[in-house]
């Protein structure tokens, strides 16, 4: 009997999990994000990406465009990898073509907007900042130590550009396309913020609706709208399962950190003044003696594990935020960010992919790369806030 119990108080810890992730984040934060996600991918083109990352191309706009790319094309780690590899075949350059890689999912939109709304507006301009910061310097390190890349290696078998074949570049005004994406990025800070009430935010948000109608019925094709619908489908469902089923996961590993440490998943316990439930700190609880301060050790194995670990788009935000224990005061910034930078951009299968692309020289000092520059951003995020 008290085996059921207990296994009933781990499952209950998953669906409060998965329940408490719905309620603060979904409506008010994933929604407008995977609709300015679907606009992205439908309404700008990413060709201007291939026609600036040859070898040949300026330096300056070659690395400006890599580093900012994952804006443009709202990727995860796993989407970016073919488009990468049929760069590097196509005769990108490895230092733009590695910033490209690095970019994509390290400063996807809906990653950095979930990352500022559920853990701190502070942290998710500096994933955001550092991101762009390292895409450029990776890349120009890569170029550096390999040169042209004239020797590249390019395995029968390689996958292709998965770019959705050639578009056509859509043209309209360019208010037309800030007025668009404004709008809604407008709609979700206001949304999401728990600064104002809804009483505030209702006639503040009316008119940014009847905005975006208005643009959508005047300046857009109705084939324009069909692609941005399904391109926010699209979005909706490969990411939001996984989301759901990772944070389910997440409250039964914080069910069995609770139980590690002799308390009830379900039980209250009071830290630093506030009570919460047991699952939501028993895993920062056991991690706090690296994660709880901001040192070498802490923000190099937060890079580590984030390098490792395979994440889902935006699943490495609960766990920083809850798994680890950020949002309870339990994870330092510096480790947090280390892991948030490190997370999105890496893991096994993800290094397996790049191996074949570009050999095994370019993988290790790109991996190595990647996870010193993680690590030294955490360390001066986490000084510079002290």
């Amino acid at each position: 009997m008290a085996l059921v119990t207990l296994l009933f108080e781990i499952l209950r810890a998953g669906i409060d999990e998965t329940l408490s992730y719905l309620t603060l984040h979904v409506i008010t934060c994933l929604v407008p994000a995977f609709f300015i996600a679907g606009g992205i991918s439908a309404v700008l083109s990413d060709h201007f990406v291939t026609k600036y990352l040859s070898a040949d191309a300026p330096k300056l706009h070659a690395y400006s465009i890599a580093s900012v790319s994952g804006v443009a094309l709202a990727v995860c780690s796993c989407t970016i990898l073919p488009m990468f590899a049929g760069l590097y075949k196509k005769g990108a350059g490895i230092g733009p073509a590695t910033a490209f890689l690095f970019s994509g999912p390290a400063i996807n939109v809906l990653a950095v907007v979930f990352t500022a709304s559920a853990l701190s507006l502070p942290l998710g301009g500096a994933r955001a900042f550092f991101a762009v910061t390292m895409a450029g310097a990776i890349g120009l390190t890569m170029a550096f130590v390999f040169g042209s890349g004239d020797d590249r290696e390019t395995p029968e078998g390689q996958p292709a550009m998965t770019d959705g074949g050639e578009r056509t570049e859509r043209e309209r005004p360019l208010w037309v396309t800030g007025g668009f994406f404004g709008s809604q990025v407008a709609i979700l800070l206001i949304a999401a913020t728990g600064l104002l009430t809804w009483a505030v935010k209702a006639p503040v948000l009316a008119p940014l609706f009847a905005t975006l109608g208005y643009l959508l019925w005047a300046e857009f094709d109705r084939d324009v709208i069909d692609e941005w619908l399904q391109e926010t489908w699209f979005f909706t469902r490969t990411i939001f399962p996984l989301l759901l089923v990772g944070t389910f996961v997440i409250g039964i590993i914080g069910a069995i950190a609770a139980i590690v440490q002799g308390m009830g998943p379900l039980e209250t316990i009071t830290r630093g003044g506030e009570t919460f439930v047991a699952h939501q700190v028993a895993p920062g609880l056991l991690t706090k003696g690296i994660f709880g301060e901001t040192t070498v050790l802490s923000a190099g194995l937060g890079a580590v594990i984030g390098a490792i670990l395979y994440m889902p788009t935006l699943l490495e935000v609960p766990i920083v935020g809850s798994l680890f224990g950020y949002t309870n005061g339990l994870m330092a910034d510096g480790p947090a960010l280390a892991l948030l930078l490190a997370g999105p951009s890496l893991s096994l299968p993800n290094m397996l992919v790049i191996w074949k692309t570009i050999g095994t020289k370019r993988t290790a000092l790109y991996v190595g790369l990647v996870a010193l520059a993680a690590t030294v951003a955490g360390l001066i995020w986490g000084l510079l806030i002290v």
